[in-house]
Order: C-alpha cells, then sequence, then structure tokens
C-alpha cells in the first residue's frame, strides 16, 4: 500500500502522483471520495469530459432540510481527478473510500460534508503556507520529496489539531471507514501489486497508523444511509475560485492550471512572465497606466524574491508580492484596487468544464420536474397554463408552493406567469392565487444552474451564496438579505446578515427601514421562516432591533425630504423602533418645527399614530390651521406638501384620525374664495393617496355628506316648482345687496377635493372638478380591487368632455383664470409641466404657453423644463431655450446678489485718487479728516480728496474642485452647484474645475462659466460612485496645500463605503481642504442646524463617518458654501 497524502487542487501533487503511479503500475486505486457516489468514477475518467467539473449530491431524507448539502468541484490539477483518469485510460480498478455523503453519525449536526472531500489540511493550514511549504519547492523535485513535502504538513496540522482536543465525530467516522476499506482492498488486492491511495495529508497519517482514530470497525455497519440525487455538472473556474462562495474552491484557479504543466523551474520563467504581461495589460484596458518598464521590474522583483527565499523558482506568492511592490506601489486602496481587479481576472480565468453528448441529465432537472408534479402544478412544456391557489399559512402543500415560486424567482427561472400576491390597504395578503406554465425557457433555465447542485434547495443556497460573496454596497446586500429570508436559506441568510452588520454605520434612512422590515417578519409571520432554524430567526430578530437605532439616527437625515417615498418610510417607522420611543419622538418634533413641509406633515402624522401627549391636545387646530396657507400663492405649495406628508406618513390610518377633523371642521366653515383658492392644492395633496382610501374617506364623512339621492323624491311638482321660485327671487336679492356668492356646500367641497362622485356636482364645481382633473388625471385602477368605482377622473363623461381625451392647453389655461383666478394660471401650469406634460410648456401650436416672462422661476420647474429634454425633438428644444434661459438667469442673478458680497475683497485692489466705480470709504475719511466742518451742530467730514479702489487683477494659487451628483435624486442641487460654480468662477483669482458624476465622471470644467450650457450637458441618471468620482478628482491636485474639494451628494453611495473613506482620508492627510455639500440648497438655513434646510435628504451614518476623517459635511445654501470658499481662500 502506497498512501499519498495532497490537498485538493494541488498542482504539485498531481504533477507527482501520475510521475508515481507510472512507476510502481499500482493493482487498484482508493480515492477519498463518497462511497455513495462512486457512480460518476466512470464518468470522471471519461475522455470527453473536460475540466472543471464537479459531483453535486443532496441528501434525500426530509429531516436535512438546509443540511447535507455536497459539491465535489474537480479540475486538470486536482490529484483525485488526475488518479481517476489514470486508472480509467489504463483499465485499473478505482474505488472510492470516503464515508458516504448519506451517512448519520451519531453526535454530528450535519449529515454529508457540504464542504467537498477535502476538509482536511486546508482548514488547518493557509494556502500561501501551503504554498510555500509544497507549490513552490517541489517544482521540479522527485515525486517522493512532494509526497514527503506533502505528509509532513498533513503531520504537523494533525497534530496541532489533536493538541487543541478530540476531533469530531464525522472526522473520527470517515477516516474510520477509509481505513476499513483500504484494508479491504490491500487485502484482496495483496498478490496482484499495491494499493495506490490518495487521500488529505490530514488523514494520510491515520491510514499509515500513526495516529489513533475514535472509528470502530464494528461500528460502521450500524450506520444510517440515507438515499441521495447527485448528479455530474460542469463547473467553472470562477466558481472553482474560493472568493465565490462556493465550497471546496482554491484561489487563483488559472495560475495553478498553468504551473501545471511545468515540471522544471526553467519554463515556470515564461510563465510568470506571461502572468505578469496580462495583468499590465488589463490594467491598461481598465485606464491604468502600466507598460514594459513595469512588467520588467515585477518580473525582477518576482525572480529576486525567490533567490532571497532560496526557491527554485518564483510562486504565486512571490508574483502577487511583485505586482503589489511595483504597479500597485503597495497600496491597497486607489490604484491597488485596480491592480487586485486585473489580478482576479487573469489568475482567476473564464475556463468551463463541458461534458460528452451521453452523459446523464443533471439531476437538477429531474429533482425540480418530480417536486413541481408532488404540488400538483404543471411539468411539462406543451401543458397549457394553470391558476393554482398558493397558501403559504395554510399547511405543507400551500407553503411547499409558495417556497417553490421564491426560489425559482430568485434563480431567474421562468415559471410563473402571473400572480394576486401583493398588499390590501397596507397589510399584506395571506394566500394569492398564481398562473404557471412550464416552458422551454424553464428546461433550459434549469440546466444552466446544474452546476450550482442536485436540488432546488442546494441551488438556491449556491447561488445566493456566490451573489453575496460579490456583493458590492448595501442596496446587494439588503437585496440577498431578502433573497435569502424568502426562500428558506438558512447558511445564506446567517452569510447576509455577516455582510450587512459592518455596513449599519453606512444605512441610509430608506434601507435603515427597509432591513429592519425585512428581518422583523423572519421571526415567525415569513412564510419561509418555518424553514429557519431557530438560531437565525432568533439572530434576525435582535439584527432588527440593532437597525432601528439605525433608522431614528436617519431621521435627521431625510429632515429636509420633498420626496413622498421618505414620508411614507417615516410613517412606518413607529412599528419598528418600539425600543428608541424617546429618541424617535425627540426627532419627530423637531420635523415638526424645522422639517421640510412634507416630512413635517408626515411627522405630525406619526406623532397623531403613537398618541405623544405634547402632541395631541392641539393636533386637530393645528391640522385645521393650514387651510389658511392656501389663501396666498406663496404659502399654497406648503399648504400641499404639508398635507401630503401628513396622509403619506399616517399610513392608511389617516381615513378615521381624530386628527384630521379638525381639517374637516376648518374646511366647511371657510368662506368660499378660501376654498377655492386652495382648492388645488387640496387636490394635489389627497392625489397622492389610493382611490381605495379617498372612498374609505367618503364614507367616513357620510353623515356629514348626507345620504345620495336615489332620484325618487315624492314630492309634488308644484311644491318642487314654489320652492325653485323662492330660490330664485332670494339670489335676484342678494345679487342687488352685492351679497351673492356661488356657495359650495360641504358635500361638494370633499367631492372636489378627493375627485369623486363627479355625476353628482352642480354646474359650476364640476368645471373645476374637470380642469383640475386635466392637472391631476385619472387616479388609474385600484391594485386591490377594494374601490367601487367612486373616485375617478372627472373628465370622464364630465362637461361633454368624455374619454380620456385632453382638452388643448388654450382651453385649460381660460378654465382656470375663470374658475380660480389669474394668479392660478402659470402655477397651475408649472406644476402641470413638472408632473412632466410637455404641452403646458409648449401649447397646442408649440409657441409655448408658460410665459417666461411671467412665470415664476424656480429650480423645481428648471428641473422639470430639463428634464424634457430627451422626449422633445430639436425643434421643441429651441423653443424652450427662451425658458430656460431666462429661469438659468434669473437664478443666476439672485444667487450673485447674496454670494457676490460673501466673496468681496478676494480680487485684489489699490487705493487711488483716480476716479474709479468703487470708493475707498476709510482711506477717504482718514484722508480727509482735516477738512471737517460743522453743520447744525454735526461735524461732516468734506471730502476734497476721495479715494478710490484701482482693481489689481492677480491669479491665486488656489484650486477649487467641485465633484457634483447628478443621480436623480439630486436634480435641485445639480442646478444650484452649476448656478454656484458660474458665479465663482467669475471670480478670476482662482482655478475652477466641475466635475459630475453618477456611476461615471465626467469633467465639465470647460463649462464653468456657463451655467446654461453645463446644464443642458447633464443628463441625470444611473447609480452613485462617489469613491470612483473623488478619486477622478484627486487626480486633479496638483498642490493639496492649495487645493479645496467640494463634493455635493447626498452620500447614498452605491460603491464601497470603505473606499470612499480612505480615499478622502488620504487627500485630508495630504493637506486639501475638503467640504462634502450634503446636498445643495437654496433653503432657510439661519438657524445653522441641519434640520431647517429644505430639500435636503442625505446618509447620516455616511456623512459621520466622512466627518470622523477630516471632511466637513453639512447640508449647505449657496451663501454658505461661499463663504466657506472664502474662508479658505483668505
Amino acid at each position: 500500500m502506497v498512501v499519498f497524502g495532497v490537498r485538493h487542487h494541488s498542482p504539485a501533487c498531481t504533477r507527482a502522483l501520475l510521475e508515481a503511479l507510472v512507476e510502481l503500475r499500482p493493482a487498484a486505486v482508493a480515492v477519498e471520495f463518497p462511497a455513495d457516489l462512486a457512480e460518476h468514477l466512470p464518468w470522471l475518467g471519461n475522455d470527453g469530459v473536460k475540466a472543471p467539473v464537479a459531483v453535486a449530491a443532496a441528501v434525500d431524507t426530509a429531516d436535512t432540510i438546509g443540511r447535507g448539502m455536497s459539491l465535489y468541484p474537480f479540475a486538470d490539477f486536482s490529484p483525485e481527478l488526475a488518479v481517476i483518469r489514470w486508472a480509467v485510460a489504463h483499465d485499473v480498478p478505482v474505488h472510492a473510500v470516503d464515508l458516504p455523503v448519506g451517512a448519520k453519525v451519531d453526535g454530528d449536526e450535519t449529515t454529508g460534508n457540504s464542504g467537498g472531500n477535502a476538509a482536511d489540511v486546508s482548514d488547518m493550514i493557509s494556502q500561501d503556507a501551503w504554498d510555500a511549504r509544497v507549490e513552490t519547492m517541489s517544482t521540479g523535485a522527485p515525486w517522493r520529496a512532494v509526497r514527503r513535502a506533502a505528509l509532513a504538513v498533513g503531520y504537523a496540522a494533525r497534530a496541532s489539531e489533536l493538541s487543541g482536543g478530540p476531533r469530531d465525530p464525522r472526522t473520527s467516522a470517515r477516516e474510520g471507514h477509509m481505513r476499513q476499506r483500504v484494508e479491504e482492498l490491500v487485502t484482496r488486492h495483496s498478490s496482484d501489486g499495491p494499493v495506490f491511495v490518495v487521500v488529505g495529508s490530514f488523514h494520510a497519517a491515520s491510514l499509515m497508523g500513526e495516529f489513533d482514530s475514535s472509528g470502530s470497525m464494528t461500528e460502521l455497519g450500524e450506520f444510517k444511509v440515507s438515499p441521495v440525487t447527485s448528479s455530474l455538472v460542469p463547473y467553472s473556474f470562477a466558481q472553482l475560485d474560493s472568493r465565490s462562495g462556493y465550497p471546496s474552491g482554491i484561489r487563483d484557479p488559472r495560475w495553478r492550471q498553468l504551473v501545471l504543466g511545468v515540471p522544471s523551474p526553467e519554463p515556470l520563467g515564461p510563465v510568470v512572465t506571461g502572468v505578469i504581461t496580462d495583468v499590465a495589460r488589463a490594467l491598461r484596458s481598465s485606464g491604468h497606466p502600466a507598460g514594459p518598464a513595469e512588467i520588467g521590474e515585477a518580473v525582477r522583483v518576482a525572480n529576486g524574491l525567490a533567490a532571497i527565499r532560496d526557491l527554485p523558482a518564483p510562486g504565486r506568492g512571490e508574483v502577487l508580492e511583485a505586482l503589489t511592490t511595483v504597479l500597485a506601489q503597495g497600496s491597497v486602496a486607489g490604484h491597488g484596487r485596480a491592480v487586485a481587479t486585473a489580478l482576479q481576472q487573469v489568475m482567476v480565468g473564464d475556463r468551463t468544464g463541458e461534458l460528452p453528448s451521453d452523459a446523464p441529465e443533471p439531476a437538477l432537472l429531474a429533482a425540480v420536474r418530480a417536486h413541481v408534479a408532488e404540488l400538483g402544478m404543471p411539468t411539462q412544456e406543451r401543458s397549457a397554463a394553470k391558476d393554482v391557489r398558493v397558501e403559504p399559512f395554510g399547511g405543507r402543500t400551500g407553503l411547499a408552493r409558495h417556497v417553490l415560486l421564491q426560489r425559482l424567482d430568485v434563480l431567474s427561472v421562468p415559471y410563473l406567469l402571473d400572480s394576486t400576491a401583493g398588499t390590501t390597504r397596507g397589510l399584506g395578503n395571506r394566500s394569492y392565487t398564481a398562473t404557471v406554465s412550464w416552458r422551454a425557457h424553464t428546461t433550459a433555465a434549469l440546466n444552466l444552474l446544474g452546476s450550482s447542485g442536485v436540488s432546488l434547495e442546494q441551488v438556491t443556497e449556491m447561488v445566493l451564496l456566490g451573489r453575496i460573496s460579490a456583493a458590492e454596497g448595501v442596496h446587494a446586500v439588503l437585496e440577498a438579505v431578502a433573497d435569502a429570508a424568502r426562500t428558506g436559506a438558512d447558511n445564506a441568510l446567517c452569510r447576509a446578515l455577516d455582510a450587512l452588520e459592518p455596513l449599519e454605520g453606512s444605512l441610509g434612512f430608506s434601507a435603515a427601514v427597509h432591513a429592519t422590515e425585512l428581518l422583523g417578519p423572519v421571526s415567525g409571520s415569513l412564510p419561509a421562516a418555518a424553514l429557519l432554524s431557530a438560531d437565525t430567526r432568533d439572530r434576525c430578530a435582535a439584527t432588527a432591533a440593532q437597525l432601528a437605532g439605525a433608522v431614528v439616527r436617519e431621521v435627521q437625515g431625510v429632515a429636509g425630504s420633498d420626496d413622498l417615498a421618505d414620508a411614507r418610510l417615516l410613517g412606518r417607522t413607529a412599528s419598528l423602533v418600539e425600543a428608541h420611543t424617546t429618541e424617535l419622538t425627540a426627532a419627530l418634533h423637531r420635523l415638526v418645527d424645522h422639517g421640510s413641509p412634507l416630512m413635517s406633515g408626515a411627522a405630525v402624522a406619526v406623532l397623531d399614530r403613537v398618541a405623544e401627549p405634547r402632541c395631541g391636545t392641539d393636533l386637530e387646530p393645528r391640522i385645521g390651521s393650514w387651510l389658511d396657507l392656501g389663501a396666498r400663492a406663496a404659502t399654497r405649495k406648503i399648504l400641499e406638501r404639508r398635507l401630503a406628508g401628513y396622509l403619506a406618513g399616517s399610513s392608511h390610518t389617516w381615513t378615521t384620525s381624530g386628527a384630521v377633523d379638525g381639517l374637516v371642521d376648518r374646511l366647511n366653515a371657510a368662506p368660499d374664495d378660501l376654498f377655492v383658492s386652495a382648492l388645488p392644492a387640496l387636490r394635489g395633496a389627497f392625489d397622492t393617496v389610493s382611490p381605495a382610501e379617498r372612498e374609505d374617506f367618503l364614507d367616513h364623512l357620510a353623515a356629514m355628506l348626507g345620504d345620495r339621492p336615489d332620484g325618487d323624491l315624492d314630492v309634488p311638482a308644484e311644491t318642487m316648482t314654489g320652492f325653485a321660485t323662492i330660490d330664485s327671487e332670494a339670489r335676484h336679492r342678494l345679487a342687488a345687496l352685492g351679497l351673492a356668492d356661488v356657495h359650495f356646500a360641504p358635500a361638494t367641497r370633499w367631492r372636489l377635493i378627493l375627485g369623486a362622485d363627479p355625476e353628482e356636482l352642480p354646474p359650476t364645481a364640476s368645471r373645476m372638478a374637470s380642469t383640475l382633473d386635466e392637472l391631476y388625471g385619472d387616479p388609474g385602477a385600484d391594485p386591490t380591487g377594494a374601490t367601487s368605482g367612486r373616485v375617478r377622473a372627472g373628465r370622464r363623461g364630465n362637461g361633454g368632455r368624455g374619454g380620456d381625451r385632453r382638452i388643448s392647453v388654450r382651453t385649460w389655461s381660460g378654465d382656470i383664470e375663470a374658475l380660480f383666478g389669474a394668479d392660478q394660471v402659470q402655477e397651475i401650469l408649472a406644476t402641470a409641466a413638472e408632473k412632466g406634460r410637455a404641452d403646458a410648456l409648449l401649447g397646442p401650436d408649440g409657441t409655448g404657453t408658460l410665459d417666461p416672462g411671467s412665470v415664476r422661476p424656480s429650480v423645481e420647474l428648471l428641473s422639470t423644463v430639463l428634464g424634457l429634454r430627451g422626449a422633445l425633438s430639436e425643434s421643441q428644444l429651441g423653443m424652450l431655450r427662451p425658458l430656460v434661459a431666462r429661469l438659468v438667469n434669473e437664478l443666476t442673478k439672485e444667487l450673485a446678489s447674496r454670494i457676490t458680497p460673501v466673496l468681496a475683497g478676494l480680487a485684489g485692489s489699490r487705493p487711488t485718487t483716480r476716479r474709479t466705480g468703487r470708493l475707498d470709504l476709510p482711506a477717504t475719511i482718514r484722508r480727509n479728516l482735516r477738512h471737517v466742518t460743522e453743520i447744525d451742530g454735526r461735524c461732516l467730514v468734506v471730502p476734497e480728496t476721495p479715494v478710490f479702489l484701482s482693481p489689481v487683477h492677480k491669479t491665486s494659487p488656489w484650486h477649487i474642485i467641485v465633484v457634483v451628483d447628478v443621480s436623480p435624486s439630486m436634480e435641485t442641487s445639480t442646478v444650484y452647484a452649476a448656478v454656484t460654480a458660474a458665479i465663482l468662477s467669475g471670480i478670476a483669482t482662482y482655478r475652477i474645475s466641475v466635475l459630475t458624476f453618477d456611476s461615471e465622471v465626467m469633467d465639465l470644467s470647460g463649462l464653468a462659466d456657463d451655467p446654461l450650457s453645463l446644464l443642458l450637458e447633464v443628463s441625470p441618471g444611473g447609480g452613485t460612485d462617489i469613491a470612483k468620482a473623488v478619486a477622478v478628482a484627486a487626480d486633479k491636485v496638483t498642490d493639496p496645500t492649495r487645493t479645496a474639494m467640494v463634493v455635493i451628494s447626498d452620500f447614498e453611495e452605491g460603491g464601497s463605503v470603505p473606499m470612499l473613506i480612505s480615499r478622502v482620508r488620504d487627500l485630508v492627510e495630504s493637506g486639501v481642504r475638503m467640504l462634502g455639500c450634503a446636498a445643495l440648497t437654496d433653503g432657510d438655513t439661519s438657524s445653522g442646524g441641519a434640520d431647517s434646510v429644505t430639500g435636503v435628504s442625505y446618509n447620516v451614518g455616511v456623512t459621520r463617518q466622512l466627518a470622523a476623517v477630516g471632511m466637513r459635511v453639512a447640508p449647505v445654501s449657496p451663501v454658505q458654501l461661499a463663504r466657506w470658499v472664502g474662508e479658505v481662500l483668505r
């Protein structure tokens, strides 16, 4: 018997044992491979199999859900695959001697070997240590020397492990089983020749009798062995790499493939040079410098390291160290990250295995088809689509159907066609109907997933683990958490939680709320929670409680938000942060007092829901008083946003809240002129809630509105005629006295506000409803099916304007003026433009409806006009240019009048008696103190010789770099940044650069002095990679001590937060002055607090981390930004 101890995926061991096999010519071969997977040995040795491949296995018993999943990958440099191929080619019997995958060992919690068949020395010694002791030293060495080196490492690891106490039961059982099977083979082939045994070097000592094992021969037959489902599937180098998340992998498989064919030190030189050249080529293709000089230096360093360490040739460690030293200059950030990316691309490789055409069908497809059939769902490609009822909480079958559909969805397997799953008035449906169909795409998708496992459960775990390992950023991790939770993937969920916990300090408000909501139901209310272990559910509950603190922290970051999504999220916080009620209440009170109108209203709603004493006593009159804001044009928008925030923050409870009664009472008693003035704002606020909620509110007001008439009034015609005559006479008398008014009854008012019951409105009110419907349109179909149709677009069947046809903008503007007043025309048309209605800007004949000379300039309107660029023709854009130009000019003038005084004194000047445009008043007074006269008892200085200031043109060495986030959430800040940059560039004392970024970075420094051209060049969209933008900006720094960098962003980093922090720290330490504008807005910042800034939403956690490394971070106005620039330059 010859025992060869190996490490899985070892080129040195593979090459050495092939030499040993040729020399020894054994009678039989035994490999460390599960005995119940022996049927795959002939296929592994088949000439048509191209590595890498893998054997995937899963235990079939019902009590091993989530456990017992195994994956055994093989590459050309895997010793086990090499010996199997040799044995099959030379007709030598090959035996699998490891413990069966399905064996249940007493005292062991798992079934099978989830880590593959090499859970030995790899657990006890690092990859780098093995490379140094075996791989590099064995290049060109005889096979016996390689065998001794590998066995020595295994012996050392085993001795170290035994010193720490007894081994786990499964390892002992595996060694006992292998020893028994090897002894049987030795006895059987004692007269034929040696038995060649290939096992992990950790287990080799047990087979050679050097160490005792607790495995008993008599106990082996008593093991309960469950059946398994297994399959031979293609694999890839990307999956084989240990960083992929798949088990039994190894770092840098392509490097090992190249080394496998090198028998002596001499040929290894070209391999090292080739790998270093490939890395340099990858760097150059990504835009980083790397040329022949760097390649030559890296090769020299690698050879030098090998010589110093007395190695026959450079190994993987020496190559990596040389590349890190030469190309990355020892840095792990910045350029070092690019080098690491290139290294992974070159050293991992893109090779994919192949199976012969006659190989068995992947077990995954058969397993899924059988499971689907068991659940009574279609399994044939030509079968018709079928509606099935899914009741996740209604029993085992309902849960199994739900989990199956969730797993197929996560794996992107097309099977579900339609579903009624969703929410009803904020509450999730506990059951739903699914329309499913098995199609050709279903079969193809499952075949592609065959390399990840043999059961849907196993594949889901493997795919999710891979996604988690590759996840970058908070959103990717949260998506993995959600997918793992809804599919019951226990191991993947634990790994996702491991990835989420370090990101807690970087979670923004939206991410923190979503994460807390994701993990809360995992404790029991999520259907798939039944598949998770109790420990995992407890951990999810604990993590959710911890994340609640992040929710409270991030409330400050949305204080100035004008996004309805943030208001709705705020409404969901009350039920998430029970352990932080005091902190949340304090934060909500700050929002009420200092937040934007939207968030202030949402905070009132949340305080109402939590029955906060400080707020409850005056809540009704507070909400009622909001109606007074509708009287003036300057405050009507505040009314709309504050009320919209309250409705959004109430989380569907506003329809029955007593606090709304204050608004009801105030509105019912308001004079008609106030109601008509506020009506567009009120309709806009209630348009943000669903038709079902508005119908509920109508029912709530039934007592006030009265019963709806049925048209069968039993009143004599003579009596009705008399009533009409009296009403007409009274009307004429009031008109003669100047007291006539169009009276809107409470029922009419609320139908106008809610966009409901248009057929029951009187003529004037009907025209108003139709006019407002042109702005807000049809509320749309209610996805819950909970409405009765009372809330619908007023223009349907109203005023002769049937169907969905829109009236012309000219007619519409005339109706607005007649019904709501001339001061509302431009305001309503501007709101329509902000909602994306282009004809409100262009008019029916393309001449434009919004008057550039009379429209009120606003950043919101300018952002909307700029956002229409992609939907308009060049001729239409030409018509809009005067409007855009006027908006930009007005905003620039307004800001310049405030910014220029702040920067006064930056430009150089000298005194002169020659008349200029600037009088030096202090110098004039000092020079003319001798010319003083007294008039009416007052001393006056007579400036006989006035002193003026003559400008001196000089260039400052300062360089201002403005980095602007142009992702969709930053539209307002982009406009302010462009205008502010133009104003700053007008002061010719320093150099200014402007970079814009989303997921890519654009240098627009040439347009810094032209805000109109700059804004027309920017196209908001994409993700947010602040770290990349900071890196590009850093390349523009020539003199760090004379550079100021302004990063304008909400700091919702879509890339790596640690990388961003590292780059900012490096810039600060180099001397660059760093300012982070957590959005740039022209809100009122007089109080100096972040909460007083309107229009601001930012990530508090990330900004705190940036502040800790030296960046000044705050939401600021353009004036405050200019003041900071002035402080720096002075």
